[in-house]
């Protein structure tokens, strides 16, 4: 089985690619903007159709586990990456006649507002996204859903909720708050500064989803989306105390700072069913 994983550089791809390499019969290859100086790495601008077509027409996957992704909130950025990207790869697999599976990554960003009542929020949920990031996601899921009903493409996407360890971005909450736990463990900082610690969110870590994500692949049905996630709500001043007693710091440590954009919708509380991801 060839295996081809995008993003490869990034912490879930660094969870999977033991995963699969475990798997008798794998032959793994790996893509990505920067990638060091190994075997079956190909560096690889997927917005770049003439790249992805060099890569795709190099590697003949059977499976591609497309993990590649901006959420930096700037609507070029986002709509490059999420949407671009995955339509070359999609077009990409046509133009080649790939018979492979793809595996793309929702986020649950795309359901946007979700009241209290509606916890926990199921696959089938109107997706309604209150920033760039989950619009351009809602955009690569109707993408999905596109090709597989016109080309007869074979995908399945896991619409991830939000992601626990280490290597995350620091445009991320966890990301953010451990690269200032290292900088004030090294004296580089004094304060570890953090925003709104009153809302609610599901959080599962990054082994745990790579998991998930390889049993999607593995029993998905064609063209469905799976929630993955814990299934329970986390307060997030709950998660940054847990972090801090990890390493020994301080509550008196943190600073609590005003919200930086008032016109942002923050929303209180959103957590998974994955019942549908169980029955797997």
């Amino acid at each position: 089985m060839r295996v081809l994983i995008t993003g490869a550089s990034g912490a879930t791809a660094s969870q999977l690619l033991p995963m699969l390499s475990d798997e008798p019969g794998n032959e793994i290859f790996c893509a990505d903007l920067a990638v060091p100086a190994r075997p079956n790495w190909h560096q690889c601008d997927l917005a770049d159709r003439d790249q992805i077509d060099a890569l795709l027409s190099t590697v003949r996957p059977d499976r591609i586990y497309h993990l590649a992704g901006t959420f930096s909130n700037d609507y070029e950025t986002d709509y490059r990456c999420n949407v671009a990207a995955t339509k070359n790869l999609l077009d990409g697999c046509l133009a080649l006649n790939l018979a492979c599976r793809t595996l793309l990554i929702g986020s649950a960003a795309e359901y946007g507002w979700v009241s209290a009542a509606e916890n926990p929020v199921a696959e089938d949920h109107p997706l309604d996204p209150v920033n760039v990031y989950g619009l351009t996601k809602v955009f690569q899921t109707h993408l999905m859903k596109a090709y597989v009903a016109v080309h007869r493409l074979d995908l399945v996407m896991a619409r991830t909720f939000n992601l626990m360890g280490d290597g995350l971005s620091n445009q991320l909450f966890v990301g953010r708050l451990q690269e200032q736990i290292r900088a004030y463990l090294s004296g580089q900082i004094a304060r570890i500064k953090v925003g709104n610690l009153d809302s609610k969110r599901d959080y599962i870590a990054i082994g745990q989803a790579a998991a998930h994500y390889r049993t999607i692949m593995n029993r998905g049905h064609s063209g469905e989306v799976y929630n993955v996630g814990s299934g329970e709500s986390l307060p997030i001043r709950e998660l940054l105390t847990r972090l801090l007693m990890t390493h020994g710091i301080p509550p008196e440590a943190i600073e609590t700072l005003p919200a930086a954009n008032v016109n942002k919708l923050d929303i209180p509380d959103i957590y998974a069913n994955i019942e549908k991801l169980l029955r797997l």
